[in-house]
């Protein structure tokens, strides 16, 4: 599960349809109103059909109104380009040699970047894969993918490419057809099951071994470029699962039996993020004070993820969050784009 945490207070709407000046009917509708006071307040419809109500919040004591988009939260997978270095090794040098590529995983079991693991993938130079670049990196791209652990669950730590095809342990290696451009390795997105596996990539790093004789010092042969990958399907890491587990993460802050914690007499979720839906986010950061010896700031977290909807023209990309967002502003004087409407709120 990711990692969340709160300052006091955190809660959690997943809005379906922005009823603003309307009435409320459906689950996940919600509505923002404001009190005579000049406080506002949310009304929301909750997944289980519950009508709820927000703190009220005065505008005055609001620290930070932002929203944040659905690719802003999408976290990018990132890609490794691997190229023999030509000015290191002489590819006709390497027929009955053999050079190691080292891949090492961090934070494989958690999020400690020293519970590592390594694969080492290994060429064995002949003619043939000695030829050229292009071969050699054919024959390097089918050594990595033989050298990875098998997947579990069909969710591999990483995947290869060579000449815009991915590669595996099972791929015909008669059909793997080799690039002067590289191989390129990609983070994965792992198995994801809420509030338990994130799916969360894991990252890497690579290292190059070729010891000519065994008096020698190791040559690097070859190069490693990283940057957000560009393979098409392998681009990012939902955010819909960040907003999924934040959820579920919310629900427990309320209390402890929200996350099972008195099973099976545990109160059972109906979860409101739909996993095939983008979310927008409002993040709505204030604080409570009273008088006397109440005037400490009590910080509060109040955050809305709305849908956002299919459309064309400028109706394109929208949902809940932007006309929610709008309302919100006028009541705190802040005007989009000035700047004012920026802080620390982030999903």
């Amino acid at each position: 599960m990711q990692n969340f945490n709160t300052n006091q207070t955190r809660h959690f709407f997943v809005a379906g349809a922005d009823k603003t000046g309307s009435t409320i009917a459906n689950n996940l509708d919600i509505q923002v109103k404001q009190a005579a006071t000049g406080e506002f307040y949310f009304i929301y419809k909750n997944a289980d059909g519950l009508l709820t109500r927000s703190d009220s919040i005065d505008p005055k004591k609001v620290v930070s109104l932002k929203k944040t988009a659905s690719a802003d939260m999408a976290r990018p997978l990132m890609m490794h380009t691997l190229l023999v270095d030509t000015s290191a090794v002489t590819l006709s040098a390497l027929v009955g040699k053999t050079v190691d590529c080292i891949i090492t995983f961090m934070g494989i079991h958690d999020y400690d970047a020293a519970n590592s693991m390594s694969v080492v993938a290994t060429v064995t130079g002949d003619a043939t894969n000695t030829a050229n670049a292009t071969a050699f990196h054919k024959a390097l791209a089918i050594a990595i993918a033989k050298a990875l652990p098998p997947e579990v669950g069909g969710y591999p730590l990483l995947k290869v490419f060579s000449n815009g095809s991915e590669v595996t342990r099972d791929t015909a290696e008669g059909s793997v057809t080799g690039s002067a451009s590289g191989v390129v390795l990609v983070e994965a997105v792992g198995k994801y099951v809420r509030g338990k596996l994130s799916g969360e990539p894991v990252p890497f790093s690579v290292a190059f071994r070729y010891s000519p004789n065994n008096w020698e010092q190791d040559i690097v042969w070859g190069t490693d470029t990283v940057a957000k990958s560009n393979i098409s399907g392998n681009l990012v890491y939902p955010a819909n699962y960040i907003l999924a587990d934040l959820e579920q993460f919310a629900f427990g802050e309320r209390a402890d039996y929200f996350r099972g914690y008195d099973y099976p007499n545990n109160y059972d979720i109906t979860w409101a993020i739909d996993l095939s839906k983008t979310y927008d986010v409002l993040s709505i950061e204030y604080y409570w004070s009273g008088n006397a010896e109440n005037i400490q700031k009590s910080p509060r977290m109040l955050q809305i993820a709305g849908a956002v909807t299919a459309g064309s023209g400028s109706g394109a990309g929208t949902g809940a969050v932007d006309s929610l967002y709008s309302t919100v502003a006028g009541y705190c004087g802040i005007t989009e784009g000035s700047g004012a409407s920026s802080g620390s709120g982030q999903a």
